[in-house]
Formats: structure tokens, sequence, C-alpha cells
């Protein structure tokens, strides 16, 4: 027997559209599938810590990027420890915090 716990991303409207200057972002750093398979936020969090860290990634991104994503990834860890301990609601609440700090990322950008 097998116990399979999934995320799926639901947004109000297509990511893209609630999500432009984000899914611009991804486009730019060659993430395009993220956006165009609509990956939820937890799954997002590793490629935008990619970005982040990328000595590729132009400085002026890199700086807009990186307070934002030291913040989501933090959250993911405490949504992953949650996840683990079978701890759902807690998890949520923590996807919920998740979802914020991608919304205040978006509004930087």
């Amino acid at each position: 027997m097998q116990i399979d716990i999934r995320l799926v991303p639901v947004y109000e409207k297509p990511f893209e559209k609630q999500f432009p200057r984000l899914a611009d972002l991804l486009r730019r750093t060659g993430r395009q599938e993220l956006v165009e398979k609509e990956t939820s936020f937890y799954e997002m969090a590793d490629a935008l810590e990619m970005i982040a860290e990328s000595p590729d990634t132009p400085s002026g991104i890199r700086e807009a990027v990186s307070p934002h994503e030291q913040k989501i990834m933090a959250i993911k860890e405490i949504a992953r420890d949650h996840l683990l301990a079978r701890r759902l609601n807690e998890m949520d609440r923590e996807l919920y915090r998740m979802e914020d700090a991608f919304e205040d990322l978006e509004a930087s950008l």
C-alpha cells in the first residue's frame, strides 16, 4: 500500500495572466516550461532559487529576486517539514504564505 500526496496548483486565472511579470522572468531565464505547465509555487521555488544563485543571471534580476527567494525557500522548508510529519493543515497554511510571497515578488518585478 502507498500513500500519495500531491500538490496540484489551482490558479484563479491562468498563471500567465495572474503573474505576468513572473511569467516573463521565467521565460527570460529559460524556464518557460514552468509557465506552460502552470507549475505549483512549491515546485517553482527551486527554479527561483536557481535564478537567484546563478552567476548567469543578470545582477538586476538577481537583486530583485534574491530577498523574495530567501523568504520563499524558508517557507518551503517549513511546508516540507509539515508534509513529512503529515501535518497537512499546517502545510496548507504555509503554502498560502508561499503564494503571498510570490504575489509580493510579482509586485516588485
